[in-house]
């Protein structure tokens, strides 16, 4: 809402020259006319004294700060940019917004306003046609120097803001020579618009999220830039290989979201450096592209995550990774052919952790033995703290099973580490008998449970200590704190 101006314009409220008497002024206009003057007046005192406060305020600030004032620049510039951390930087008005430290006072704005690293970060969010502060995003920009750009440009709103963006994009390409990490959330039809300029870009991490306030009939535009960059790390959600105009020799980590099996499989196909691949929500295919007939021999690929993967056949069928050193199957079915027959391309892996809650157990002590160079398991379980009389917590079966298994020598004979990932409750009674195999006395264990549901009363602390005390490698965390637990969707 505008609120209009209480000085009225006399132009507005009588004629430019009053002529009532004789060509001269009646004697109100003539009274107004003197007020006016006097106004004038009283306006250039107020902003006479209105300068004259401000720079005494800036004196009073001098004598009353004891902290920003008394360092030099160097050393609170620093101290600003611990305040404003790049990662939460916003236009908006929040506690971590820099522009929180130009409203202090005039020595800390210009402080601020000359610190390039608190401008280097930045979040765009359009909410809807018009309510978009664009000279604010150009100045924020500018302040930011020559440094690399962090960039989320998010959209927020259902309602259609289409006049937004190309007035939004026209600003940020005129920075894509230092984007470095791109976060892009907006309708897909708009992709194409931040195509950049002609300079050579360094833009090394993208992520391209579908946003859900995108309209039904919209059709997919591409990302593609005037100098193709040069990623080496590319997160999909939602969003379809054909809309990446990349140069793929580069990527060494990708992470695809609810995209079809064919999709990844190309992706892996064109970027021969990759090193890290995730895939979630993988339960269709696009028939963009032909899945192969003969598995793609990548040699460099070391770690894959597969989280809610449906059509994993497909897909471990088309790949061999001879480099192959850490998988994670997190709530996907449990395909023992075709993962025995995939991890037998896979002489390397080291690592391997699953969610074993609803897969049969002897299935997956019939893959573990398998996996004869594995160093490391890790069990990863949900199962609910409260499970009705008569069931077996899976960990506890599981464990049974590992331990007393008909095969001993033959079951994981290079194990160093084993590990307990459970957002419940864990069967702590069931730790002696790891321990109680000769083969596994000097194995390390990790057990780690959500804050608060660690179950451990007197008996189960008393057990162990004895065990800590007897020499064994036993440690208890949080999950949170060195388990990547959370959906990698939403960082």
């Amino acid at each position: 809402m505008t609120v209009p101006d209480s000085r009225c314009n006399a132009k507005v409220l009588r004629p430019e020259r009053c002529v009532v008497f004789d060509n001269q002024p009646c004697a109100a206009c003539t009274e107004d006319i003197e007020l006016e003057k006097e106004l004038r007046e009283l306006e250039r005192l107020i902003e006479k004294l209105q300068s004259r406060r401000r720079a005494l305020r800036t004196v009073m600030n001098e004598n009353h700060d004891h902290l920003i004032h008394k360092f030099p620049p160097e050393i609170a510039s620093r101290i600003f940019i611990q305040y404003a951390p790049r990662s939460m930087s916003r236009y908006k008005e929040d506690r971590s917004t820099p522009l929180r430290l130009g409203a202090v006072c005039r020595k800390w704005r210009q402080l601020a306003w000359a610190t390039p690293q608190l401008w280097s970060s930045l979040v765009v969010e359009v909410e809807a046609l018009g309510e978009h502060p664009l000279q604010l995003i150009s100045e924020w920009l500018e302040r930011s120097g020559s440094l690399p750009l962090t960039i989320r440009f998010i959209h927020l709103s259902a309602k259609q803001a289409h006049g937004v963006y190309p007035e939004v994009t026209n600003i940020l390409n005129k920075h894509s020579a230092r984007w470095y990490d791109m976060y892009l959330d907006i309708p897909v039809d708009h992709l194409h618009h931040l195509g950049g300029s002609s300079q050579a870009n360094i833009l090394h991490r993208l992520t391209l999220r579908r946003s859900i306030h995108n309209p039904a009939r919209s059709k997919f535009s591409t990302f593609s830039m005037t100098t193709k960059p040069r990623l080496t790390d590319l997160t999909l959600l939602s969003v379809g290989l054909p809309c990446v105009d990349i140069t793929w020799n580069n990527l060494t980590v990708a992470s695809l979201y609810d995209i079809g099996v064919d999709e990844c499989v190309e992706l892996i196909r064109r970027a021969p450096l990759l090193q890290t691949l995730r895939l979630q929500a993988i339960d269709t295919t696009s028939g963009v592209f032909p899945i192969p007939r003969t598995r793609i021999v990548h040699p460099h690929l070391h770690s894959l995550e597969l989280w809610r993967v449906r059509i994993e056949s497909a897909f471990l069928d088309s790949l061999c990774l001879p480099s192959l050193e850490q998988w994670l199957h997190h709530d996907c079915p449990l395909l023992l052919k075709t993962m025995i027959s995939f991890s037998g391309y896979s002489s390397c892996l080291k690592i391997f952790k699953i969610n074993i809650d609803y897969l049969d157990c002897d299935q997956v002590i019939e893959f573990l033995s398998h996996l004869s160079s594995l160093e490391s398991l890790e069990l990863r379980t949900n199962y609910p703290v409260n499970y009705m009389v008569g069931e077996i917590n899976p960990i506890e079966e599981l464990l049974d099973l590992l331990v007393n298994t008909t095969q001993p020598l033959l079951l994981l004979p290079r194990l160093q580490s084993l590990e307990f990932a459970c957002r419940s409750s864990f069967p702590w009674e069931s730790l002696p008998q790891i321990f109680a195999s000769s083969r596994w006395r000097s194995l390390r264990v990790k057990v780690y449970t959500r804050r608060g549901r660690h179950g451990v009363g007197d008996e189960t602390a008393k057990l162990v200590l004895e065990l800590v005390d007897g020499g064994f490698d036993l440690s208890i965390g949080e999950i949170g704190a060195s388990q990547e637990y959370e959906d990698w969707r939403s960082a």
